[in-house]
């Protein structure tokens, strides 16, 4: 079911549907959003009337519905000057809509005009571009966003870092968990960076509708052209594209970052990992979260297996977290939350808690809620108990003491993974769930099984894979 903050966008979508294109249509009302914030911010600051705020209230007026929908988008962004002119290496967000007749422009203004927060709104605009597209990857759900600044817990005065930013959710997350917990805007500094000029593009927009300044850099692709090289930072968030196939373009061999060795050209998954590492900050503050898909945890590819081995037993990475699958649009693969530390000691004031040479494994596979047809999230519930079982095993205070449970989580010493190849899959490790209900509804063991299935399909492309490399090396 639609959540009801969506509801005016769909009405406002479906008023210009055959007139305007969807996706012309969102970015119109994208960039009216952007117009208003601009317009209501400068209205706080000056004493007379700025250029955005003439230019809303000509977009507002009866006047523009006399006009073409070129002379209404030549308005908006006529009144968006300044914010262009600090954003200048990013082109023109508007699209072509010269054919288009400016009143059929006027049910988007009058969504926009009457929204109560724009903020809102422009998150509606991105839930929807995502719905609607055939693929993509720079979209990151609220829940799953959520989960990861809750395992960071980014504090007042650190600087966040996503190297493959998108949309800017993960960023704009770290904003929330900040001002939740009673810092302000402003006492975090976020930094963001996308081979994708749209996702850039769409990243500042929406940072600032949000109220939040931040360094975004691209389009160029962090793994060969790190815009941040010189910098570290107390907290990295990622959620990239998985198996990326021609990722190195050539540059593989000169990066900086790959300590643990070169990653396979035919896939990016350990090349994300190592540049997660690679960008925290060298002191205890250091620490990364980045989503990966569960194979990656027990692939025996030797120039990953070699990586893996050489992240748990240079001891940075302290947690993995097996995701239920159907919980990223487009993505039906289950899914892995993969945590890396610069130190597993407790903070000042925390304890004695020392998880040195050990690896944290929680099996939340369990644990996803349907939300319509096709669609799963992962409950506040789910996600309460994952950040606590990471919180309880880290000795944070106001936690119970932490202790291994079956079929959920289990601290795993680095000799025993060794032993399994470096195996870091949870649910290998974490022994027996408890026995599911035998009168479980039909519906959901048909969605077990098929998720199962894909499983299993992602399994033998692996070893497809694997088998592939190991014919080239003879």
């Amino acid at each position: 079911m639609e959540r009801a903050s969506n509801a005016p966008l769909a009405r406002a979508l479906d008023a210009v549907r055959g007139a305007l294109a969807p996706q012309d249509a969102l970015h119109f009302v994208m960039l009216l959003i952007l117009l208003r914030h601009e317009a209501e911010r400068d209205a706080e600051g000056r004493a007379g009337r700025s250029r955005a705020g003439h230019a809303w209230g000509a977009v507002l007026s009866r006047d523009l519905w006399m006009r073409d929908g070129g002379e209404a988008v030549s308005d908006v962004r006529d009144g968006l000057g300044e914010w262009e002119s600090r954003h200048s290496r990013l082109r023109d967000l508007s699209p072509d809509l010269r054919d288009v007749r400016g009143g059929e422009l006027e049910p988007l203004v009058r969504c926009v005009a009457e929204a109560r927060e724009p903020a809102s709104l422009f998150e509606d605009c991105l839930e929807h571009v995502q719905r609607e597209a055939k693929g993509g990857d720079y979209y990151t759900p609220a829940d799953i966003a959520g989960l990861l600044s809750g395992l960071m817990e980014p504090r007042p005065g650190e600087h966040v870092y996503d190297p493959v930013c998108g949309s800017g959710g993960l960023l704009l997350k770290a904003h929330e968990y900040v001002r939740a917990h009673g810092g302000q805007v402003g006492e975090l500094a976020v930094y963001g960076q996308d081979s994708s000029r749209t996702a850039v593009e769409t990243a500042a927009v929406n940072l600032t509708v949000h109220g939040v300044d931040g360094s975004l850099q691209g389009p160029a692709s962090s793994l060969t052209d790190d815009r941040f090289e010189s910098q570290t930072f107390d907290v990295i968030v990622a959620n990239p594209p998985f198996n990326q196939a021609g990722w190195s373009q050539g540059a593989r061999g000169f990066h900086r970052g790959w300590r643990y060795g070169i990653p396979p050209e035919g896939n990016a998954n350990f090349a994300w990992a190592q540049h997660v590492v690679s960008k925290m900050s060298p002191t205890e503050s250091g620490r990364g979260v980045l989503l990966l898909p569960t194979a990656a945890a027990s692939t025996s590819r030797p120039a990953e297996l070699r990586i893996r081995a050489g992240l748990v037993e240079d001891d940075v990475l302290s947690c993995v977290v097996e995701l239920p699958a159907g919980l990223l649009p487009h993505v039906r693969n289950p899914v892995a939350l993969w945590l890396f530390t610069r130190s597993k000691r407790s903070r000042p004031g925390w304890g004695s808690a020392d998880r040195t040479g050990q690896v944290l494994l929680i099996d939340a596979r369990d644990t996803a809620a349907k939300v319509g047809r096709g669609r799963r999230t992962l409950p506040d519930e789910a996600r309460n108990r994952i950040t606590d079982t990471f919180a309880a095993w880290r000795g944070a205070p106001g936690q119970v003491s932490y202790e291994d449970v079956p079929g959920w989580c289990r601290s795993v010493a680095a000799t025993e993974t060794a032993a399994q190849n470096y195996d870091i899959l949870p649910s290998r490790h974490v022994g027996v769930p408890v026995a599911e209900s035998e009168h479980a509804d039909e519906g959901e063991q048909v969605g077990d099984l098929t998720r199962e299935l894909y499983s299993l399909f992602e399994a033998s492309h692996r070893l497809e894979a694997e088998l592939h490399d190991l014919l080239r090396q003879w």
